[in-house]
């Protein structure tokens, strides 16, 4: 009985497999899709494989324009040999263009509702044409390219924490802002440059890679992630390079009415690289060092706020740690004096490791 048991389930497990395989070989699997502006239309350019024998797989690129952009998909569905299946989607990109001139809130929503679409998908702004881009990592693995590259950066590089499901949250927020990563071509290849803003599906503006890893020191804990500095003392300077370890931040708000926020951050670094003129042996350099670092950190971070306020933008959430403090919260009354209100840092640097490179 066991092994009649044993045979059925090998038989049929066979015939999974040559349905799946011949459902594959019938569809136009699409992991990559992108969103330009020519003139009044919406190009669409999408990414799909062709599998090869030997679990070899070439990836194509197919290209249409439409009136708006759920039209794109129909359009490249008639176009294509085999249905267009959106199902293991995992990165879309956005030129730059495109959303400068259309909010992209109804895509947004799109996918929102759209139950085949992971959450964990990827989404991006790239500073040129995305055909451009994605036809420049044709020769990397362009299917998982720029989702891993996100990704990774995320992980090790301290890119503040993104996907559609965060987006969504932020998105639908009364006190928050979303952001996306901002993609640029450097040297032909397509390069994470920073962070794009919106106030929900507005583009705003971006801000760089130094400016990004300092808004997720506010946002959530670094536990990877490089950073380099120019630091000045007594008429020296010179660069410091280091890792974090570990970060933590703390809001402290005052006044419900006129609200006060002191923003409490704590670090722990490695430093891999200091001037000549600072000697790490020593403790007295260490405190010097972390001072330095303390005071550059309170600038630059308190900088990157006023410009937030500037572009009327909260990517950070104070919006939403004041609705959790609040009993009269008012979404329209917080925009109202946001750009007016009084943020300050005070910065710990705790230099717990040295590493210097030699």
């Amino acid at each position: 009985m066991k092994k009649y048991f044993l045979g059925v389930f090998c038989i049929n497990l066979f015939l999974v497999g040559c349905v799946n395989q011949r459902i594959i070989d019938h569809v136009q699997i699409i992991q990559v899709l992108g969103y330009d502006l020519k003139e009044e239309k919406v190009k669409g350019t999408v990414v799909y494989p062709t599998f090869e024998e030997q679990g070899k797989n070439i990836f194509h690129t197919l290209s249409t324009e439409a009136e708006t952009f759920d039209k794109v998909l129909i359009n490249l569905n008639s176009k294509s040999s085999y249905p267009i299946d959106i199902g293991q989607l995992r990165t879309i990109l956005f030129s730059e263009d495109f959303v400068k001139e259309q909010k992209i809130d109804e895509i947004i929503q799109y996918l929102s509702r759209d139950p085949i679409i992971g959450s964990r998908l990827q989404m991006g702004i790239t500073e040129g044409d995305v055909e451009a881009v994605i036809k420049s990592s044709m020769s990397e693995k362009v299917s998982a390219h720029f989702y891993d590259k996100i990704n990774q950066n995320i992980k090790y590089a301290g890119l503040p924490k993104m996907n559609l499901h965060i987006f969504l949250n932020d998105f639908y927020s009364e006190g928050k802002d979303p952001y996306l990563p901002f993609f640029i071509l450097e040297d032909g290849r397509a390069k994470i440059d920073g962070i794009a803003l919106f106030k929900k599906g507005k583009y705003i503006n971006h801000i760089n890679l130094e400016q990004s890893y300092l808004l997720r020191l506010l946002d959530s804990p670094i536990k990877h992630g490089s950073y380099e500095t120019k630091v000045e003392d007594d008429n020296k300077e010179g660069r410091i390079f280091l890792r974090s370890l570990d970060s933590k931040s703390k809001y402290k708000i005052k006044n419900e009415k006129n609200p006060v926020i002191n923003i409490k951050l704590s670090l722990k670094i490695q430093v891999k690289k200091v001037p000549k003129w600072i000697d790490l042996s020593k403790k007295a350099d260490v405190q010097k060092t972390e001072k330095l670092l303390e005071a550059h950190f309170n600038k630059q971070i308190e900088q990157l706020i006023s410009i937030f306020q500037e572009y009327e933008v909260d990517p950070i959430g104070l919006g939403e740690r004041l609705k959790a403090k609040s009993k009269n919260w008012n979404y329209q009354h917080y925009l109202s004096f946001y750009p007016q209100m009084n943020i300050s840092v005070d910065t710990n640097v705790d230099i717990v490791q040295t590493g210097l490179d030699e």
